[in-house]
């Protein structure tokens, strides 16, 4: 049997479990476990990866040409979000892909309710004056008060239809797709794009980062949303111009944003100037239960593959590589 050389670049792993790295140790090949013990920067993913058969990888990107070089034939990513690797050419190279769409979905939709919750009543604003002596107490709005606009009804966009249904509010979906049976079931208006834009107080944004979707809140969909809306996202960051979002927070056409994910990462841009952002740090999947789920299922197939088995969950389906940006 083949003594394969299996690179972990995504961090931390195996800190929410230690079922994910048995699961490797025991396969008797070589595990290298994050040599530089933090995020993996862009520029240092080729040299990174040379010698390796398979990574199991975070959100780092991976060019063709780091993988033309490299030697990897599979890439098992630890999350959902396929952007930051190029489908079609590694189905065309015979490189396998897998990733694990269900594990992080519910933490993402937890996190979406959680920033519906603190921008509605201002809870971070808040804060910010109790520590700096104002003692404001914000007028904020109950959830049944707000028309929430969720535009991509998929595996995220459901659960938080789900966790939304307690708090008695009008849901207003959008999907190329729609799933009428769904929608049924939980009481959902289905609008086009344009017409969400206008009629939700708050929009929460669960769509895939492709070509299609490059700026998708762009300048014209900003001005379309109604004025002291609320804008909410959660999937990736390249979907939102940031400038024409800069412009209409700071102007007051918009009420606030939550944002957990960005053009480029670490975030150091122009939107930290405004009181009215609410930022985290790319941790909508970042709850323990989850993690260790991504984790696992990312090791499962990478040993599966590897030992000549079916993968759980294959990237490379045709509806991934036709939204895949690449």
């Amino acid at each position: 049997m083949k003594k394969y050389k299996i690179l972990i670049t995504t961090f931390p792993y195996g800190t929410t479990g230690n079922k994910p790295l048995e699961l490797l140790n025991n396969s008797s090949w070589k595990i290298v476990n994050n040599p530089l013990g933090r995020r993996v920067k862009p520029k240092e993913v080729p040299e990174l990866i040379k010698g390796y058969d398979a990574v199991i990888a975070g959100t780092e990107p991976y060019t063709e040409e780091a993988i033309k070089d490299s030697g990897i034939k599979l890439i098992c990513r630890v999350g959902i979000g396929l952007d930051n690797i190029p489908l079609k050419f590694c189905k065309e190279n015979g490189i396998k892909v897998t990733y694990t769409p269900d594990a992080p979905s519910q933490a993402v939709a937890e996190l979406a309710l959680a920033q519906i919750i603190n921008l509605s009543r201002y809870i971070t604003n808040s804060n910010r004056s109790v520590r700096e002596g104002a003692w404001n107490r914000y007028m904020g709005l109950l959830i049944s008060e707000l028309k929430i606009g969720i535009i991509g009804i998929g595996r995220i966009g459901k659960i938080l239809v789900k966790l939304l249904q307690p708090f008695n509010t009008e849901l207003l979906a959008c999907d190329l797709y729609p799933d009428i049976e769904f929608g049924k079931k939980f009481n959902l208006k289905w609008y086009l794009k344009n017409e969400i834009l206008e009629k939700a107080d708050v929009i929460s944004l669960h769509i895939p980062n492709s070509k299609q979707n490059y700026h998708y809140i762009d300048r014209d969909a900003i001005s379309k949303m109604k004025t002291g809306s609320y804008l909410i996202n959660t999937s990736r960051g390249p979907i939102i111009d940031e400038d024409a979002l800069y412009d209409a927070l700071s102007q007051n056409h918009l009420e606030g944003a939550a944002l957990d994910v960005f053009n480029h990462e670490p975030y150091e841009g122009s939107l930290t100037r405004l009181n009215n952002v609410i930022f985290t740090a790319h941790m909508g999947a970042s709850a323990r239960g989850s993690r260790y789920l991504m984790e696992l299922g990312a090791a499962e197939d990478c040993v599966r593959i590897l030992n000549g088995k079916t993968p759980i969950n294959n990237a490379l389906t045709e509806e991934n590589i036709s939204q895949s940006k690449h």
